[in-house]
C-alpha cells in the first residue's frame, strides 16, 4: 500500500506516545497492514470507488487519531520494553560466560564440586543413538556398552560396563551422583539382578613391570562411578559380573525414584581386553 501525506500522518500521530521504539515500529506496521486490508475490502465491495477516497473512508472509521495515541500510551509502557531488551542482552552474556567457563575449568578434583573434570577409568567403548528417555526434567542416555576382559591369571575378573549419561539444560540443577547410585539396578544378560543401592564392589588384580616390581590395581566390579562431568551433563560408568555373557548380550539399566522408572537397555557386542 503506498502511504500519502495523509496516512503518514495519521500513522504516526497514533504511534507517538509510544515511547520504546522497537513496539513504535512494530504497532505502527500492524496499523498500516490493517488499514490496508480494510482498503482492499472495501474496493472489493465498492469497485468503482477511487482509492483515495477508500483511504479517507477507513481513516475515518479508525476514529482520532489523537484518541488513539492516548490509548496505545497507556498499553505500551516503556520500561517493559527496556525490561525484556535488557533480558535478551543478559541472556546473550551470560550463556557464552557459561559455556567459557564449562570448557576452561577441568581438574581432577575427587569431590565431583568443580564445573568439569573426570574421574575413573572413562568409558571404553562409545557408541552413539543409544536407548534414551526422560524423568523428573532430566534425560538418560546410554553412551557406552563394553565387555572388559581382564587377564584371569593377573586375578582380575571380566565386567560389563554400560556408560549412562544424565543431562539436563538446567545447569544449575546438576544430578546428585548418589541419587543415581541409590535407584539404579542392572539387569545382566542372564536375567541376574544387581541393586546398586548406593554400594560398589572392587576387585583387584597385580601387574608385574619389566623390573618384576608388582602393583596391585582396583577396578570396578560391581556398582556405578562418576566418570566425566559437565555444567549440563553427568556421565557414569555402570559396572557388573560378566556371567554367561555372550557377543550381544543384552544389559538393562532400572531407574526408580520418586519420579517414576525407567529401563534403558543395549547388547554388549564389543569386547576390550584389558
Amino acid at each position: 500500500m503506498k502511504e500519502n501525506s495523509i496516512l503518514v500522518r495519521w500513522l504516526n500521530t497514533a504511534v507517538s506516545g509510544i515511547r520504546f521504539g522497537p513496539d513504535r515500529e512494530r504497532v505502527r506496521g500492524e496499523l498500516a497492514d490493517h488499514i490496508e486490508d480494510k482498503i482492499i475490502g472495501l474496493r472489493r465491495a465498492f469497485p468503482d470507488i477511487p482509492e483515495e477516497e477508500a483511504q479517507e473512508r477507513v481513516l475515518s472509521a479508525m476514529g482520532d487519531s489523537e484518541v488513539l495515541k492516548a490509548e496505545l500510551a497507556k498499553v505500551h509502557k516503556p520500561w517493559l520494553g527496556w525490561l525484556w531488551k535488557a533480558s535478551q542482552w543478559m541472556l546473550r552474556v551470560v550463556m557464552p560466560v557459561a559455556m567459557l567457563i564449562s570448557l576452561a575449568v577441568e581438574t581432577n578434583y575427587n569431590g565431583y564440586n568443580s564445573l568439569r573434570g573426570r574421574s575413573g577409568p572413562g568409558i571404553y567403548h562409545r557408541i552413539t543413538g543409544g536407548d534414551k528417555a526422560r524423568l523428573g526434567g532430566y534425560t538418560f542416555q546410554i553412551t557406552g556398552a563394553a565387555y572388559l576382559d581382564r587377564m584371569e591369571e593377573q586375578g582380575g575378573c571380566d565386567t560389563l560396563q554400560v556408560g549412562l549419561r544424565v543431562s539436563s539444560p538446567r545447569f544449575w540443577e546438576r544430578v546428585d551422583p548418589n541419587a543415581i547410585y541409590d535407584s539404579l539396578t542392572t539387569v545382566a544378560p542372564n536375567g541376574g539382578r544387581y541393586a546398586l543401592m548406593g554400594r560398589m564392589i572392587l576387585g583387584q588384580y597385580a601387574v608385574e613391570d619389566a623390573w618384576g616390581n608388582v602393583e596391585i590395581r582396583a577396578y570396578l566390579l560391581n556398582g556405578a562411578e562418576l566418570c566425566d562431568w559437565d555444567l549440563w551433563y553427568r556421565e557414569f560408568a555402570v559396572c557388573l559380573p560378566a556371567e554367561d555373557w555372550e557377543p550381544g548380550g543384552l544389559v538393562t539399566l532400572e531407574l526408580n525414584s520418586q519420579a517414576g522408572g525407567i529401563s534403558l537397555s543395549v547388547p554388549v557386542t564389543e569386547r576390550v581386553v584389558l
